[in-house]
């Protein structure tokens, strides 16, 4: 028998001390787990109203007098453990930075080993606002989940407890590299490196949860060259294209803008008959796209076209600018970018 009903108690004359008994059964049944306190963090300190009931070990708390007490450290999160006296007759609180362990029997988290001090009690269903003290090393053994390649949607499924997700973007950004000097160097392409990171504290109490891992945008390229007798003329380098953005259950890490596009730089040297050209100005490059990195711009070079004095000044065209990088979006799937690690947090 893996079941058994809990009847309603009896409303009959003779049946009157099995009705309170079956009540007192159902009334059991009812509170096990039951956490109805309001705890509240304003920054610096964390209290807990009047009111309220929670059960440890079957035992019912009635929150009689506020509590409060400054956090150690504004910046770390913190659960909050029931703290019986002696004889059990009452309780207080106390900080913690690490929750008790799920427990299916008592519908509750509990400490199941003197962690912190505190051995089979009870942290209550809340957590301050605040960085997990002592946060796991990326791919630790024993994760949760762990995830470091491009993915457009992943459907997990998590036990009931404290978890620390950690997000990071895919790849992106790096603005292209200018051209440079009286002959117009070439300028290197963006290099898709930024990322962006987020992580967060939430309590596991769903079916399913919902991944995605951003891919890396590909580098830009180098600009091109345009040569002709009064000197080449350079392009700036294209931009780095953009990072995908990382996701777990609509908690987002937001996507790395692509690269800008270098400027091109021109320079004409040697103008006919001998006459030096004059220094070429700059062509802007590209700006980013949403996915695309900016193209560099072709370097526009002035030269004098005779070798007199009062001879007449010219533009000729500059060099190629180099190709903006490929965004994320289509990066081919399992290269690496961004990725999602998810830690079991307890005791």
């Amino acid at each position: 028998m893996s079941m058994q009903r809990l009847n309603n108690p009896s409303h009959l004359p003779e049946g009157v001390v099995e009705g309170y008994q079956q009540q007192n059964y159902n009334m059991a049944a009812a509170r096990v787990g039951l956490d109805t306190t309001n705890p509240f963090d304003d920054g610096t300190t964390i209290t807990i109203p009047i009111g309220g009931v929670v059960e440890v070990n079957g035992v019912m708390y009635r929150i009689t007098s506020q509590w409060s007490q400054t956090k150690p450290n504004a910046n770390t999160a913190y659960w909050i453990v029931v703290v019986p006296s002696a004889d059990g007759s009452t309780a207080t609180f106390a900080l913690v930075t690490r929750p008790g362990v799920w427990n299916s029997q008592r519908q509750g988290c509990y400490f199941t080993n003197n962690t912190q001090g505190h051995n089979n009690r009870r942290t209550l269903n809340w957590v301050s606002r605040g960085n997990l003290n002592n946060i796991p090393p990326t791919n630790m053994p024993g994760d949760a989940y762990s995830r470091s390649t491009k993915i457009n949607r992943d459907i997990i499924s998590l036990a009931r407890g404290w978890y620390f997700v950690r997000l990071s973007s895919g790849g992106g950004g790096g603005d292209g590299g200018i051209s440079s000097g009286p002959w117009g160097s070439i300028g290197a392409g963006g290099v898709a490196v930024n990322r962006l990171g987020a992580q967060m504290i939430f309590f596991a109490d769903k079916p399913f949860y919902e991944v995605k891992v951003g891919g890396s945008g590909q580098n830009g390229s180098a600009g091109g060259t345009a040569g002709n007798a009064n000197g080449p003329r350079n392009g700036g380098g294209g931009g780095g294209g953009s990072g995908e953005e990382s996701v777990f259950d609509g908690f987002s890490t937001g996507m790395v803008p692509p690269g800008n596009g270098g400027d091109g730089q021109g320079g004409g040297f040697g103008g006919r008959n001998g006459c030096h050209g004059a220094n070429g100005g700059m062509s802007r490059g590209g700006r980013a796209g949403n996915y695309f990195g900016g193209g560099g711009g072709g370097g526009a070079g002035n030269v004098y076209d005779d070798g007199t004095a009062e001879g007449t000044q010219t533009t000729t065209p500059g060099g190629a600018g180099g190709n903006g990088g490929d965004g994320g979006q289509s990066q081919a799937e399992g290269t690496a970018g961004g990725s999602c690690n998810i830690f079991l947090l307890g005791n």
